[in-house]
């Protein structure tokens, strides 16, 4: 289980979050999410909050977007054979199905490529250009690739080809010699949104083309932006934002079917169904099969068509999903055993290729060490894998170190793919494990998260969702604000899923309560020693037949601060409440402590033997039952701030049948009117009118009491009568009404709250905490 240092993003002060949000015209909590994201300027603030379409930028600020454009227009006008080359993920398929229904919209019908994650490999292939040239084209554009296909498309070039290369990925040492590289990080002309995706630099080209007409497509660039998990910030802001909005009105027919068949509503499209549902779909036909399908799905204008490829999307989906469970499951064995190792290198020759990076990444938020997934492949007799790492170690540094050792590798800090040999492997092993130390790096440390607000159980509304959906779309550079709810606890606790990991739970203070979901934390729920915990989630909603109810989704829960003080005084306290004592019982502590003396000299006389002492007497290092209750709580609390003792049985005697009375207005009132406006009732006559007005006979003693000390009332005769009050009195200058007052709160918290409300109650005061 990897450890988590959970640290408050910002920490502005109230004075500050309150000129904020006047300064801004938002609410105090949207003003500490903005100042927590570093959004400080009104002109930045409104960017970020009213993202819309007029925010799109001139697409002519990209590098050699002129270029492209004077050689696919040149290609358009002059029927020239146009080729799109992709890439099997769900960036590369959407930039793939923009590019090609952008040509379709000039009247070309181009032909595509999306390369075979196992034939074919990443990126660039030459035996691929090479097919492509045979078939005559004259223009090959990439989307989401190319710009490290320098020999490749040399080799096209020298076929006559023309080449625009669109990409976002990282820049190689020399760029190629393509006819234009539509590229948003180019030194010199770097693009106002340097983060684009593939499918969002596709789009760009759209734009210059079609102009207005691109829109029809920024809801397949809104796909290909989210699952490629890059800054949602900026202009992706205004591609999801707008994409999302359009879902509904861009009719694409095969979208469509696979929302539907996701159980989504189009035209209530969020990131997170994009992000969880939709794109993992489409990731799926790359890993396990040929991704092509998937551009004839997000292409095609048949319904029938459509409907034949989600079906088959969905069976290869939960295939794949399959295809890890086992493969992570088999994998457990091999992580236990390498417990003591910084690196995990897991490996089997039945694992399936294309699902291996997902185990390691599995791997990495299990065990926060690097991990390298490999499967063995017979015919090339090599192992080929993923690995990912986790913040903290740079995997790419550490393989490259031994680049020598592998037959192909590639990748960047946090994620790698390679081939090696067995003599390679075992070469690899010991060196690897060497990394960790060389990088400094600590698998067993701890990991630092961030959350954005502190909030009670009784702050969680609708119009906290409200407030935090302004700052939607969430991803990558604005993930969405992590509420942290202190001092609560899990109640309600039930294990949900297939594998019965997954946790069911209520957030409750005691007085409301929130449900709550956390993924794969079921038995950290079920090995929890407290039930005072600090949560850590995001608030969303739950919809379910037809109602909505918040919903907590849990990243983590800790044991208190509050909770820790609770464990130690678990093992001093023990609850004698309910239990019967005996002499022998008695006998068996170093001390029995009285709060009442009416109670120490009976006890006095009872049990002799047994050493008797009153609660201003000092039992410091001793084992001891306490025996009565005080009067009042301020004489509780100096007891257990003073006596620090071994172990304290708290048993609470009194003789009371009834539990202390609550004062009740209404009767009080109803009382001393009965009072005023009835003559000749005689103070021992108060049975007849307890009888007469329905009230217990202790109460209206109790209600006489206090009339007459505060001068309600006066005795005449032997006769209650009005007294001539001059001044209005409260009733708490009553002593008896305060004395009561004092015994209900020592009721209320000593007594009938459970054994956890009254260890938590004490941890303020006690002094071994």
């Amino acid at each position: 289980m990897v450890l988590i240092n959970w640290e408050k993003r910002k920490n502005p002060t109230k004075k500050e979050i309150s000129d904020f949000a006047k300064e801004n015209n938002v609410s105090d909590v949207l003003a500490e999410f903005l100042i927590s994201r570093d959004l400080t300027e009104k002109s930045d603030i409104d960017d970020f909050i009213h993202a819309d379409v007029t925010e799109l930028q001139d697409p002519f600020g990209l590098h050699d977007m002129d270029k492209a454009l004077e050689v696919i227009d040149d290609a358009v006008e002059n029927g020239s054979k146009i080729a799109i080359y992709g890439d099997y993920d769900a960036d590369g398929v959407t930039s793939t199905s923009i590019m090609k229904l952008t040509l379709q919209k000039l009247g070309v019908k181009p032909i595509f490529y999306i390369p075979d994650r196992f034939k074919d490999g990443y990126g660039p292939n030459l035996d691929v250009y090479k097919f492509l040239a045979e078939q005559n084209i004259d223009l090959l554009i990439t989307v989401d690739n190319g710009v490290s296909g320098k020999d490749e498309i040399k080799y096209l070039k020298d076929q006559g080809i023309k080449v625009v290369v669109t990409d976002h990925h990282d820049l190689p040492d020399e760029l190629p010699e393509a006819d234009a590289i539509v590229h948003p990080t180019i030194p010199g002309s770097e693009y106002v949104c340097p983060y684009l995706s593939g499918a969002g630099v596709a789009f760009k080209i759209a734009d210059a083309l079609l102009g207005d007409d691109a829109l029809e497509l920024i809801d397949l660039a809104a796909i290909g932006t989210i699952a490629d998990s890059v800054p949602l910030l900026g202009e992706n802001r205004v591609i999801v934002t707008e994409g999302l909005k359009r879902m509904a009105d861009n009719k694409h027919v095969g979208l469509g079917a696979l929302i539907k068949k996701c159980k989504l509503k189009i035209n209530q499209m969020t990131e997170e169904d994009v992000g969880f549902k939709i794109a993992p779909r489409i990731n799926a036909l790359g890993r396990l099969t040929n991704a092509s399908s998937g551009v004839e799905l997000l292409t095609t204008g048949d319904e029938s068509f459509a409907k034949e490829i989600v079906d088959e999307t969905e069976e290869i989906n939960s295939k794949r999903q399959e295809l890890v469970a086992t493969a992570f499951n088999d994998s457990e064995s091999q992580i236990a055993e390498q417990k003591d190792d910084g690196v995990l290198i897991l490996k089997s020759d039945k694992w399936h290729q294309g699902i291996l990076g997902i185990v390691a990444s599995r791997a990495v938020d299990q065990e926060n060490k690097p991990a390298l997934v490999m499967q063995y492949d017979e015919e090339s007799q090599l192992y080929k894998g993923s690995g990912r790492s986790p913040e903290g170690f740079n995997l790419f540094e550490a393989l490259n170190a031994h680049h020598d050792l592998f037959a192909s590798f590639g990748g960047h800090a946090q994620a790698c793919g390679f081939s090696i040999t067995k003599e390679g492997l075992e070469k690899l092993t010991p060196l690897l494990l060497e990394e960790p130390a060389k990088q400094s790096f600590n698998p067993e440390g701890s990991v630092t998260k961030y959350f954005d607000l502190n909030v009670a159980v009784k702050d969680l509304n609708f119009d906290l969702i409200k407030e935090i959906s302004r700052l939607a779309p969430f991803g990558m550079g604005n993930p969405k604000p992590v509420l942290k709810l202190s001092n609560v606890s899990l109640s309600q606790v039930k294990s949900i899923g297939k594998d019965g990991t997954h946790l069911k739970a209520s957030v409750t203070d005691g007085q409301q309560q929130v449900g709550a979901i956390g993924f794969g934390m079921y038995p950290k729920a079920e090995a929890m020693n407290t039930d005072i915990v600090d949560v850590y989630g995001e608030l969303g909603i739950n919809e379910w037949a037809g109602r909505k109810n918040l919903q907590m989704m849990l990243d983590d829960f800790e044991v208190s601060s509050e909770g820790l003080k609770i464990n130690q005084l678990q093992d001093v306290y023990f609850d004698y409440r309910n239990k019967q004592i005996s002499g022998a019982i008695l006998d068996k502590f170093d001390a029995v402590v009285f709060f009442n003396e009416t109670y120490y000299e009976a006890a006095s006389r009872s049990h002799p033997k047994v050493k008797l002492i009153m609660y201003n007497e000092s039992c410091d290092g001793q084992n001891i039952l306490i025996y009565d209750r005080p009067h009042n709580l301020d004489l509780f609390k100096e007891f257990i701030k003073n006596n620090k003792t071994k172990h304290v049985a708290l048993y609470f005697h009194t003789d009371l049948t009834n539990r202390y009375l609550k004062p009740d207005m209404i009767a009080m009132k109803s009382f001393l009117k009965y009072l005023y406006t009835h003559q000749n009732i005689k103070a021992d006559g108060m049975d007849l009118v307890a009888e007469y007005l329905g009230y217990k006979k202790n109460d209206i003693d109790f209600y006489l009491k206090v009339f007459f000390e505060l001068d309600f009332v006066k005795m005449v005769n032997g006769f209650v009568e009005k007294a001539n009050a001059s001044q209005q009195r409260e009733l708490i200058e009553s002593p008896t009404y305060l004395k009561r007052l004092q015994r209900n709160d020592v009721e209320k918290i000593l007594i009938e709250s459970d054994f956890g409300d009254l260890l938590s109650w004490m941890s303020d005061y006690d002094c071994h905490c």
